[in-house]
């Protein structure tokens, strides 16, 4: 004989082509009794066995069957929804004396509660740690070090609203000194934005070393994400090459929040936003623009996902990007680390407490010379 959870497996989809078989074999399981009788007997408790509970009690020869199988037949009304098979069990009850059926019904429900219980508590272990495997992956997608780039100070940070998230940012160190900047937020959260941020980073990585024209990266990239992924997602992208020899910031903006320029001027301090691009990555094909930006020493760029200017309090108010220009104003001068904790720091106070309901990245440049 099948091991009962083999038993059980075949049976569940041979009652829907042929009750008869399903009867047999069931009643060959029933002659030769034993503990795996029992074990078969209890796993058919899910609403959807109902077809297979109602073959099992019809299936009863006689008042012997009937008062062996007496305290699952118990368990079973209890939880039967289908009004066919509610009879059947009724029926199969019909005449017998239940008082300590009901006892052993209870104790065999018990039981099967608990081991119930101890699967989903084993179930939650293994998802919490491949969960735990995902964030230690992710985390190695993020810089691990920063290229040394004369005058400029500049440092990220991504903080998931999960154990895995879909934000992304990226330094990488160009050809002839330049770096490259990057920040991204895919749609939507968890596993599935993790995959394709995964993804965005790896395309971009494999574009950004072939030449200077940014727009055509962008382009490829999106044909790359269109292709790789499914209808419904897509990612913002802001993508930026910063040249020390010009201090030239050449960059495409792909449907992302605008980064921020502050600059110092004669009447206080200036804001400017890098706009130039197009729309977001991997929904359709598309042509990109790009811009280049003169950065001159002192600038403070900073650049974001909409979990840091959406940042919510306990009562559903935003920070806003209004008042992460304001707090960015007053760190003019700071060194970039500084800028980029002092900010999310502000983000949090703001939201006093309240659940961080979107993955927060932020990353500061700042000209030194």
């Amino acid at each position: 004989m099948e091991a009962p959870e083999i038993l059980y497996e075949r049976l569940r989809h041979l009652v829907v082509e042929d009750p008869r078989e399903t009867r047999r074999i069931f009643l060959q399981l029933l002659d030769s009794g034993g503990p795996a009788l029992d074990q078969f007997l209890g796993s058919i408790s899910s609403p959807a066995d109902g077809r297979l509970r109602q073959v099992v009690a019809t299936a009863l020869r006689n008042h012997r069957d009937r008062e062996r199988l007496a305290p699952h037949l118990i368990a079973w009304q209890e939880i039967e929804t289908d009004e066919f098979t509610h009879r059947a069990i009724a029926r199969a009850l019909k005449g017998l004396d239940t008082r300590s059926a009901e006892q052993t019904a209870l104790a065999l429900e018990v039981a099967r509660l608990t081991a119930a219980i101890g699967r989903e508590l084993a179930q939650r272990e293994r998802l919490n740690r491949e969960l735990e495997i995902a964030q230690e992956v992710q985390e190695h997608f993020f810089p691990q070090r920063l290229p040394s780039i004369p005058g400029l100070d500049y440092c990220g940070r991504c903080r998931p609203a999960r154990e895995v998230g879909g934000d992304y940012y990226d330094f990488l160190e160009l050809p002839e000194g330049r770096l490259g900047v990057a920040v991204g937020d895919v749609s939507g959260k968890g596993i599935g934005a993790a995959l394709m941020m995964a993804s965005l980073e790896a395309s971009l990585r494999s574009q950004a070393s072939v030449g200077h024209d940014l727009a055509e990266l962008m382009r490829r990239v999106n044909s790359l994400m269109y292709e790789a992924s499914s209808a419904n997602r897509y990612a913002t992208l802001f993508y930026a090459e910063y040249d020390p020899r010009s201090h030239r910031l050449c960059y495409v903006n792909a449907g992302h929040n605008p980064p921020l320029i502050l600059r110092k001027s004669a009447l206080g301090c200036q804001v400017l936003r890098l706009e130039t691009g197009g729309p977001v990555i991997g929904l359709l094909p598309q042509r990109y623009e790009q811009e280049s930006f003169p950065l001159v020493v002192g600038d403070l760029a900073v650049l974001f996902t909409d979990g840091v200017s959406e940042s919510m309090n306990g009562r559903d108010e935003e920070w806003g990007e209004e008042r992460l220009i304001e707090f960015a104003k007053t760190c003019q001068g700071l060194p970039a680390f500084e800028v980029m904790t002092r900010i999310l720091a502000a983000a949090e106070a703001f939201a006093a407490g309240a659940a961080q309901h979107d993955d927060m990245t932020l990353v500061v440049l700042r000209v030194l010379t």
